[in-house]
């Protein structure tokens, strides 16, 4: 390989290292880094990309890495003891996986499953953990996002147990708005392509049951779908 071969991945290498260090900034939980501390960062973190449907890791695993998702969506599936799966969250580029694991130092709750084609940057364990040690208000930020996923943790459990399926379709749609919604001519729009057994795992019912109140809910007007993605045009409907 000639210099200017070299000098090229060089400078591509600089280029990949430089967008993922952009993408980390823009996480909550390294916000209180100062300038100078992120040429250390960037030496620890690695791209990785995965086809539709591919498996970043599984739930009983060991945490050898927390992951931030650069490109496309993330569901955290957890498997029940009858062989059913429970879509505990979908999640988007910027967001975290794995961070509850990799602070405890149990193995993962959960499974990560890519939706579509996702890019993820992994920093090691013992990397991200050395940090904690050296940057105190990283912890602060890790407390707060644990706080936040119980909260949803904590929603999804009681809309389990006590709202009509109903309702939980109806929840599950404007959560994934929430954090996953674009506001268009139409209504908000769902950025992901969502399944009707996305659905009823994010539900806990069947794929039939989720068709039937989808229907319901296109006929009465309160969404539509435009290239298979879902927009919520009468938010105020759903969330009754």
């Amino acid at each position: 390989m000639n210099s200017e071969a070299v000098q090229h991945r060089a400078t591509q290498a600089e280029k990949l290292q430089l967008n993922m260090v952009q993408v980390v900034r823009t996480v909550p939980l390294f916000a209180s880094l100062r300038e100078r501390d992120w040429d250390e960062v960037a030496a620890q973190l690695t791209g990785l990309c995965y086809p539709r449907e591919a498996y970043i890791f599984f739930e009983g695993d060991a945490p050898e890495n927390l992951f931030v998702i650069w490109m496309g969506r993330v569901k955290l599936v957890r498997h029940s003891v009858d062989g059913r799966d429970v879509v505990l969250d979908v999640l988007g580029p910027g967001r975290l996986l794995g961070e509850v694991a990799v602070f405890e130092g149990a193995v993962y709750s959960q499974t990560a499953q890519s939706m579509e084609e996702v890019a993820v940057i992994a920093i090691p364990r013992n990397d991200y953990l050395d940090l904690l040690q050296r940057y105190p208000t990283l912890a602060l930020a890790v407390i707060n996002e644990l706080g936040r996923r119980l909260r949803v943790a904590n929603d999804l459990v009681q809309s389990l147990a006590v709202d009509r399926v109903e309702q939980r379709i109806a929840r599950a749609l404007l959560r994934l708005a929430m954090y996953n919604g674009t506001p268009t001519k139409d209504g908000l729009m769902i950025q992901m392509r969502l399944t009707r057994q996305d659905l009823a795992d994010m539900t806990g019912t069947t794929v039939e049951t989720a068709i039937r109140i989808m229907s319901r809910f296109r006929k009465q007007g309160w969404i539509t779908t435009q290239r298979g993605r879902v927009i919520i045009k009468q938010a105020e409907q759903l969330n009754q």
